[in-house]
């Protein structure tokens, strides 16, 4: 896979991470390196034929490249913009939203093609999620990305056909950050584990995003999720029950304007000998609870003692 990236570093216009960009955590080089008698991957074996999958779709978002038009489109229609939401529904999609793409989002020694990313949620689960640590949720996890990475090829497609440049980016091993664009595009908030937390699913979903050079995209410019921060800081539920404890009480932030939430030496351990863990959405109250419920119960309290 390392020789499709560069492909799409070396192609002209490409926006490259940077001195600013964050290093991309090598999942499976990593795992390979520990001693422990650990599967293969998560889930192994029953989630093989997901992972062929990503592997299969993360090529395709790197050769169809070639099949963008050579003037694109850089304004899309209302009806164009209208049918792109109601596809994305089609193809399994379940919430998109719009966002620039900043540099320092986007890892080093990878690139990107566009500077605009329509950002796509999937949900995960809740039932399997419940079981984790579980081999049955490790599997539930890669089916969901296989189908967010064929999902965003198609959306992909869909553009090109007409008229619009594209760049399907996958949901495993991406090139850039998803949160931070999921945030920007107003699909929900980072919550202290660093992951982002919807109204709809809470942190029980997986995200990818389709790249492209269309200028006039409805940006989102609200601030309606900022308050999960604060409840989070509250909360720590999750850095409560993290298995090894992993989850920084207080997360470390860069100059870049990044955070980083995970302490990698003490999960990753972990999450490759438990099935790829997932402890930390399965615990979070909001999804156990519901984002509206916990949003009126918790800004009600904060209006009676304000000192919280």
């Amino acid at each position: 896979m390392r020789a499709w990236e560069t492909s799409v570093v070396e192609r002209p216009g490409a926006i490259r991470g940077g001195e600013n960009s964050p290093s991309r955590f090598d999942i499976m080089g990593e795992g390979i390196k520990l001693k422990d008698d650990h599967p293969p991957m998560p889930g192994f074996p029953k989630s093989v034929p997901y992972v062929l999958g990503s592997v299969t779709n993360i090529r395709k978002s790197v050769r169809d490249l070639d099949r963008n038009p050579t003037n694109g489109k850089k304004t899309i229609t209302a009806s164009d913009l209208d049918e792109l939401r109601a596809y994305a529904k089609t193809v399994g999609v379940d919430e998109i939203g719009f966002s620039d793409v900043l540099q320092e989002w986007v890892f080093q020694e990878t690139a990107v093609l566009f500077n605009k990313a329509i950002v796509l949620v999937m949900e995960m689960d809740k039932a399997r999620m419940q079981l984790a640590p579980n081999k049955d949720t490790a599997v539930m996890v890669h089916e969901t990305y296989d189908l967010l990475g064929r999902a965003s090829n198609k959306i992909a497609d869909w553009l090109r056909e007409r008229g619009y440049a594209a760049h399907a980016g996958h949901p495993l091993n991406g090139m850039a950050l998803y949160p931070p664009m999921a945030q920007a595009a107003g699909l929900g908030y980072r919550g202290i584990h660093g992951l982002l937390i919807t109204p709809r699913f809470g942190p029980r979903v997986r995200l990818a995003a389709v790249f492209t050079e269309i200028e006039n995209l409805p940006m989102y410019d609200g601030h309606e999720h900022e308050w999960i921060l604060d409840f989070c800081q509250i909360c720590h539920r999750c850095i409560r029950d993290c298995p090894p404890k992993a989850i920084y009480e207080t997360p470390i932030e860069h100059e870049n304007g990044l955070v980083t939430t995970v302490d990698n030496t003490k999960c990753f351990p972990y999450f490759i000998n438990n099935h790829g863990c997932s402890v930390c959405i399965k615990v979070c109250p909001f999804n156990q609870q519901g984002y509206h419920k916990i949003k009126s119960s918790f800004l009600n309290k904060i209006s009676d003692h304000p000192e919280i």
